[in-house]
């Protein structure tokens, strides 16, 4: 849905000051569907402040800790380990600290690794 590449580092920094308020999860939800769902550009100010407010973080404050890179070093530090375990993909799924599945790729795929770590194909719902 988008016409050019969006710089995830603002809505990177927004979740981890999220994560601080204990609204991680809420925000990590409606990023991925402001960004996945809704087409936004998850590195504007008025979309990071639209998302805060439905997710209950305060807006002032993370608009502050983004404008001045509060997690900058943190959010290094992850993109290095990652790296450093050759992840340079997105997204990127370490299975059973054994397997890695990076970009997006079909089920049938994660399927294929489950079942080499041991776990049963999930049965689907009859109704």
């Amino acid at each position: 849905m988008h016409d050019r590449l969006i710089n995830s580092r603002p809505a990177l920094q927004a979740a981890e000051f999220a994560r601080e308020q204990g609204r991680f999860d809420a925000m990590h939800r409606e990023l991925f569907r402001a960004y996945w769902e809704e087409g936004e550009d998850v590195s504007d100010g008025a979309v990071l402040r639209e998302v805060a407010a439905r997710t209950g973080v305060d807006v002032s404050s993370m608009e502050a800790a983004v404008a001045e890179n509060r997690f900058g070093d943190y959010l290094d530090a992850r993109r290095a380990e990652a790296e450093d375990l050759m992840i340079n993909g997105i997204p990127a799924h370490v299975i059973a600290e054994r397997y890695l599945v990076m970009g997006a790729q079909p089920y049938e795929l994660f399927e294929q690794v489950m079942a080499k770590i041991g776990v049963s194909k999930r049965e689907t719902d009859p109704a």
